[in-house]
């Protein structure tokens, strides 16, 4: 402790006291945040767990009767659908964008991407989720990160458990010809809510029906993007994978929300009058996404200028317009909102790609 704290020293110009530096310590360790012993059986306690278990109850109800409550309520909340999904003759969704804000605050526009899925015929759902903490490995921090961490692990929900498809997964992971592990950062999706929002109302809307292909997704750095080798590689090998499928029985779905504005996000406050242009913004990258449908050009859209909206599904994103390249589909855009409480924003939106029956 002494050693670290002439460091300290060295660096900064300041000694700190050691007790207050064992705390630290302490509370980073307790965290899983140093490389040790507690880290290590929190890996093995997951890796070791025959299914995902919900980390974010208390975003939503936890206990099934209050669970279905709260999601029908979400119908007929303000500015939701204004009811339950109903027999459609409009052609089938082959693909979505879902929000993955929390449920209380966005859940009318979950509501609008979910009720439109009820009725398509899909079985297994491709979900790209935003990983907010990497996709890095924790058991070796000198490995480079994945562009995309998977698991094979299933999803267990207060209303039962969503599925893995283990043999599209083992497909993927064959045909797979790049240099990223993309079981590495496995353990990033222990407590991530991007795809377990989505697994709630799939399991509430289909039951045992549904199955995912969950893959979270890592952020794009600099230089990287859809000509980076290790996407295409991994999109070729999906394509692999998903090929023994009609393609009437997989859905896509990018689990994205849009702008992070204000001082929740380290920004200056941001006002009501901010929200109209934000808007404007984010309509164009939804066109860019639901009628231009070109991986290049949303890139470029969202990293323009270093993303000053702080889109939190860049890649999501991308990766859907890469899954459903040259496809006939139809975007259709269902709600587009912003949660706002007068000094920080989130803006989020509901959208749809259908194709022919």
């Amino acid at each position: 402790m002494s050693e670290v704290a002439r460091e300290v020293e060295a660096r900064h110009g300041l000694r700190p006291p050691l007790d207050q530096l064992r705390a630290l310590v302490l509370q980073l360790d307790q965290a899983c945040l140093l490389e040790g012993p507690r880290l290590e059986e929190r890996l093995e306690a997951f890796h070791s767990a025959p299914r995902r278990e919900p980390a974010c109850v208390g975003s939503y109800p936890g206990e099934p009767a209050e669970l279905r409550a709260f999601l029908n309520q979400q119908w007929t909340r303000a500015g939701g659908p204004g009811g339950p999904p109903e027999p459609s003759r409009e052609a089938p969704v082959r693909a979505l964008i879902s929000p993955h804000i929390d449920p209380h605050r966005g859940g009318h526009a979950y509501a609008w991407a979910w009720r439109a899925v009820a009725e398509a015929p899909a079985e297994l759902f491709v979900i790209f989720g935003t990983s907010h903490t990497g996709t890095h490995s924790l058991s070796d921090p000198a490995a480079p990160p994945s562009l995309y961490a998977l698991t094979r692990k299933s999803f267990a929900t207060p209303l039962g458990e969503v599925p893995t498809d283990l043999e599209v997964t083992e497909r993927l992971l064959a045909a797979y010809e790049g240099p990223d592990d993309l079981l590495a950062g496995e353990f990033h999706h222990r407590a991530e809510h991007s795809i377990e929002f989505q697994t709630v109302y799939l399991r509430a809307l289909l039951g045992e029906r549904a199955r995912i292909l969950p893959i979270l997704c890592a952020g794009f750095g600099p230089g990287q993007g859809p000509d980076d080798p290790r996407f295409q590689a991994f999109h070729e090998a999906l394509r692999t994978a998903l090929a023994p499928l009609p393609r009437e029985r997989v859905c896509f779905v990018a689990a994205v929300d849009f702008a992070h504005k204000g001082e929740l996000f380290d920004e200056p406050p941001f006002g009501e009058a901010e929200l109209a242009p934000l808007a404007r913004a984010d309509r164009e990258t939804l066109r860019l996404a639901l009628e231009d449908r070109d991986p290049s050009a949303l890139h470029e859209d969202i990293a323009r200028d270093g993303d000053p909206r702080n889109i939190c599904g860049h890649a999501p994103l991308v990766a859907l317009l890469e899954a459903l390249r040259d496809e006939p589909l139809r975007g259709e855009l269902l709600c587009y909102d912003a949660w706002h409480d007068g000094v920080s924003a989130v803006s989020f939106a509901s959208a749809v790609y259908r194709g022919d029956p």
